[in-house]
């Protein structure tokens, strides 16, 4: 399958590359997506704008994924119990 050059950033890849494997892109795949591409120019965002902005997401959901597999997050930690109603 032949590359389709939509960023001149050089993160681009096959168009369907992930096809009948995975049903979620990939940062590198959605930085090519062409749907996501005129979304963007739409909006006026720049391709290192949102892969900034989804690695940011993706550091997120590990941090929590991996503060609820040892036992909870702080923020659980700090909480107070909320008050019994009877």
């Amino acid at each position: 399958m032949p590359m389709i050059a939509l960023f001149s950033s050089g993160y681009c890849c096959s168009v369907g590359a992930t096809a009948g494997t995975n049903d979620e892109l990939t940062i590198t795949e959605a930085l090519c997506d062409p749907l996501i591409a005129m979304v963007m120019r739409a909006d006026g965002v720049t391709t290192e704008e949102f892969k900034r902005l989804l690695e940011a997401a993706a550091h997120e959901l590990k941090t929590k994924l991996a503060n609820s597999i040892n036992g909870g997050s702080k923020e659980q930690a700090t909480r107070t119990p909320a008050s019994s109603h009877r």
